[in-house]
């Protein structure tokens, strides 16, 4: 069972940030290291420009540090098994049987569904239920599996679609980048970035996610329009056309067929 110590969602360290543990943080860490980074392998420095995972065992030394000073952002989780009602560490077993390296930056370019996961449980932590524990057991082990296969995913030479995946992997971030999406509409305009024809465009982009690109664009709109919902004192209409929308009926059709609410019903729940 997974027992949380700490967590953390997208920590802004403006001037930098620098970790050096040599003999690790006495339990498993999980962090998303999402800016330019120098990071110890094998004991030399090592520069990452892409954003990175990396999933630490108990022991492993932890060291890493911004780039040159710039801003350090990271998202971290701190956790370990139930030492109190097991004397098994489960949860190595289950990194063994999933075969995750330790220890070792991962770039991963479809980091998106990770990030919501973090969100999820970083929510569940702080909630107070009954049922807190276990909750936060099965959203642990649910990021882990969907990280192993993420991971295995795009280790795996024998794709063919393996040299799209930073600049496709760049451009969904793109499109679940808050506001963004509601300006992509021209498919076309997306392949040409890509200097694709849009046919081969939209079958590497299924290829590589398992969605279309334009149910990924509706997706992100209709993310960005809950939270305009319930944030903002703005119009329905308003609204509509901060997430890309002309027509408020085709707004309105998209939003309840995602959520299973009207926008006008969504923002009286939210209230």
């Amino acid at each position: 069972m997974f027992i949380l110590e700490g967590i953390g969602c997208s920590y802004v360290h403006s001037k930098g940030w620098s970790i050096n543990r040599p003999n690790g943080s006495g339990n498993y860490l999980f962090i998303h290291i999402e800016t330019p980074s120098e990071i110890m392998v094998d004991g030399n420095w090592t520069y990452y420009s892409d954003p990175c995972f990396i999933l630490f065992k108990r022991g492993q030394p932890q060291i890493f540090r911004d780039y040159k000073g710039a801003k350090y952002i990271d998202s971290w989780i701190h956790f370990d098994y139930d030492k109190a009602n097991s004397d098994v560490d489960d949860i190595e077993l289950l990194f063994d049987e999933l075969d995750i390296p330790c220890g070792v930056p991962q770039v991963l370019y479809n980091s998106i569904e990770l990030s919501d996961m973090w969100h999820f449980i970083d929510s569940e932590f702080h909630q107070n239920g009954s049922h807190r524990l276990d909750l936060v057991d099965m959203k642990m082990k649910t990021l882990i599996y969907k990280y192993a296969d993420i991971l295995h995913a795009e280790s795996g030479t024998a794709h063919k679609y393996n040299r799209f995946r930073k600049s496709f992997g760049e451009l969904r971030n793109r499109i679940y980048s808050g506001s963004e999406a509601a300006e992509m509409n021209d498919i076309t305009a997306l392949a040409k970035e890509q200097n694709l024809s849009i046919s081969y465009f939209e079958h590497i982009y299924k290829e590589l996610f398992g969605v279309p690109v334009s149910q990924d664009i509706i997706k992100s709109r209709i993310t960005y329009a809950r939270y305009l919902l319930r944030s903002t004192n703005n119009s329905v209409q308003q609204i509509a056309i901060s997430c890309g929308y002309d027509n408020i009926e085709h707004f309105t059709r998209q939003f309840r067929k995602i959520t299973g609410f009207t926008p006008t019903e969504f923002k009286k729940q939210s209230q």
